[in-house]
Order: structure tokens, then C-alpha cells, then sequence
């Protein structure tokens, strides 16, 4: 299979949308510079399904997350350097992301 990618350009999120976003889901933070989310899922296992739904995901859109993870444990920082911020891929980045958790993460 081939999969040709167009890089298309993000756009600055301004604070109204970050904000919005925030609003949303409430379990991402922003420090002036990206949004990170951490994530606790139930066991290894279910960390690397969630893991490989996102690294497909971030190929296709030619777009990659920052990514730490050990175990059942993840932390996830989204910026774009192009704009020097966070940009409207972020935002449809972090979105796609809760989707892929819902249900998955392990109850605190």
C-alpha cells in the first residue's frame, strides 16, 4: 500500500479556541505552548493499542506528538514549531486522541 501525504501548513489556535478546547476536555492543560495530556490505561496491552492508533494517525497527517510512556502511562505534548505554538492540527490531534481513549483509560 502507498500513502502519499500533503503537508498542509497549521494555523495558530488563538486563546478563544484554546480555551474552548480546554472547556471540552477538561483532562488537557496548555502552558503557553502546547497541550499535554497524560493518559492511564489498564494495562500494557491497551498503552500500546492506544499507542499504535496514534502513531498511524500522526503518519498520515504528517503531524507527531511528543510521546512518553512507560508501562500503562503516557504523557502527550502537542505543539507546532512552524507556528510557534499550538495550531488548529494540535486541536484536531487532541480531539481524535480522546476519541481513541474513551473507555480505555484506567479509573484513578
Amino acid at each position: 500500500m502507498y500513502n502519499k501525504l500533503t503537508k498542509i501548513a497549521g494555523v495558530r489556535s488563538g486563546a478563544a479556541e484554546i480555551s474552548q478546547l480546554l472547556v471540552r476536555y477538561p483532562r488537557w492543560s496548555y502552558d503557553g505552548y502546547k497541550l499535554v495530556r497524560n493518559l492511564k490505561f489498564r494495562d500494557f496491552e491497551t498503552t500500546w493499542t492506544f499507542l499504535n492508533q496514534l502513531a498511524m494517525r500522526s503518519h498520515l497527517w504528517g503531524h507527531h506528538p511528543t510521546i512518553t510512556t512507560c508501562y500503562n502511562r503516557i504523557t502527550l505534548e502537542l505543539t507546532t514549531h512552524d507556528v510557534g505554538g499550538v495550531s488548529d492540527i494540535d486541536m484536531k490531534m487532541a480531539v481524535r486522541i480522546e476519541n481513541y481513549a474513551a473507555g480505555r483509560e484506567k479509573d484513578e
